[in-house]
């Protein structure tokens, strides 16, 4: 939402300093529109204009408005594309390695249940090839209508489930593009993320109802929602101390995608496990010499 404000307030920017008249009181017109787009050729890459049109699009949707999109903007919007400098173009996020994760499972005291909290964590999203958001809290408030609780969890039979669970199985109830819920599958890995859950709701004393990943305070005791922030902190933390690459969230996605592809998962099966909606998943693959 703070994108799409910041898109809509970037074409008011821009239709005062071009003395266009227009109130927000009817949609803005095709025309305008690609004289817009078009202006952000040479500033932008098709991603920064695509997303600033996403801005104004949606204000449309808000208040009823007709979308006046054409094949004509579409066309400049490719064309901005290929005229983008290449400051406007970010560099590839670097993915989480297997390496890194065995680091940090090394560094991380199975003892203390914050560390025990961010080890299932980090395998659960890497394995599963969660964004951070769709497991993690970025407060201590928690939404519960949106992340998993100790309910959403059916663990695989050989680490504490039923017998006839082949996986472990994790309901997410809320994602980006599955609003309704999810669920996902988690097979078995060298650093198997269902032993790593079943020891930390042990540890942690996770019930039903409770936050899935959340720790037992080291001084009351008492149980905490883990943040993104806290999340990402500890592992850096290791990592930056070992001499490896510091992350941000979405590294683990594109780390756990890498990772099957590496493994020889086929790539139908991986972007369905991923819940990719379509083939941009190709775009994240990494050390593409070694899966060749």
């Amino acid at each position: 939402l703070n994108n799409y404000k910041a898109g809509f307030r970037h074409f008011q920017q821009w239709a005062r300093a071009e003395r266009i008249a227009w109130d927000g009181s009817t949609a803005v017109s095709e025309r305008i529109l690609c004289a817009y787009a078009a202006s952000m050729s040479g500033v932008y890459a098709a991603g920064g204009a695509s997303s600033k049109l996403a801005g104004l699009h949606f204000w449309h949707d808000q208040r009823g408005f007709t979308w006046q999109g054409s094949e004509r903007l579409r066309r400049i919007l490719k064309s901005v594309g290929l005229a983008a400098p290449p400051s406007a173009r970010k560099e590839q996020r670097p993915p989480v390695t297997e390496a890194m994760l065995d680091e940090a499972l090394n560094r991380l005291d199975t003892r203390r249940p914050f560390d025990v909290c961010v080890a299932t964590a980090a395998l659960v999203i890497f394995w599963g090839q969660l964004r951070l958001g769709e497991a993690l809290s970025s407060t201590r408030t928690y939404d519960f209508a949106s992340l998993p609780t100790g309910k959403c969890v059916k663990l695989r039979a050989d680490a504490g489930g039923r017998l006839d669970q082949m996986t472990t199985a994790i309901w997410l109830p809320r994602t980006k593009t599955e609003r309704a819920g999810v669920w996902i599958w988690l097979a078995r890995h060298y650093n198997d993320p269902s032993y790593a859950l079943q020891h930390h709701l042990d540890v942690n004393g996770i019930s039903r109802d409770d936050p899935l990943f959340a720790y037992k305070h080291d001084t009351t005791g008492a149980l905490v929602p883990l943040t993104r922030n806290a999340f990402l902190s500890r592992l850096n933390e290791i990592w930056r101390a070992a001499g490896m690459q510091t992350v941000t969230g979405h590294c683990f996605r594109i780390g756990g995608t890498t990772a099957l592809l590496r493994a020889k998962v086929d790539p139908e099966v991986v972007k369905v496990a991923g819940r990719w909606k379509s083939d941009s998943f190709l775009r994240y693959w990494r050390t593409l010499d070694t899966i060749i």
